[in-house]
């Protein structure tokens, strides 16, 4: 007699469409709520996926009508998709550990922009929105900090403002260098 124990359901790598919508109408409907929902998840894979997914469709349509289906263009903008939040979530992690009684691990930092940038990446490809939606982006990110990192309010103000100062400056710095870069390639 063989005695089995039930084992829970490994954890799928994907996203489904419904899981991907769902997660779309909670950060939109309510922020607060849903970073709230949130602040226990150790796991930063759904949120990954989360943004891969508006990131993929970001690309896609910017590639599609903008580009004239430049697979390269598309690259570039899924690669934008991806390291943006990235970045910033470094930045907001490095302040976060200089400033005294602000403890978040990486985790819940990335997953905050992650969702964010994910759900405003989804209409941020209009280009008449695109430059709306980035203070948007950031009252997501400021409501997360909040909620889902136990920042004071003023506290996620600052590290949101501090590491679009940190994105700009970085950007700047690489401006030189990339147009070396460009030069030194064949025509």
């Amino acid at each position: 007699m063989s005695t089995a124990t039930a084992q829970p359901a490994p954890e799928t790598r994907t996203i489904t469409v419904r899981q991907y919508i769902d997660t779309l109408v909670n950060i939109i409907r309510s922020p607060a709520a849903f970073y709230r929902s949130t602040a226990d998840e150790a796991n930063i894979r759904k949120p990954l996926m989360f943004l891969f997914v508006s990131g993929l469709f970001h690309a896609t349509v910017s590639m599609s009508y903008f580009f004239e289906n430049s697979l390269l263009m598309g690259g570039v903008f899924l690669l934008n998709a991806m390291f943006m939040p990235c970045l910033a979530a470094i930045f907001t992690f490095s302040l976060a550990g200089v400033l005294p009684g602000t403890k978040s691990d990486f985790s819940r930092i990335m997953s905050v922009y992650a969702y964010a940038s994910g759900a405003v990446m989804v209409v941020s490809w209009i280009p008449a929105l695109g430059m709306i939606l980035e203070p948007v982006r950031a009252v997501l990110v400021i409501v997360g900090l909040n909620k889902a990192c136990k920042m004071s309010w003023f506290k996620a103000f600052s590290m949101v403002v501090c590491s679009a100062l940190l994105l700009l400056i970085f950007i700047w710095s690489l401006a030189p260098i990339l147009a070396g870069l460009k030069d030194m390639l064949p025509a």
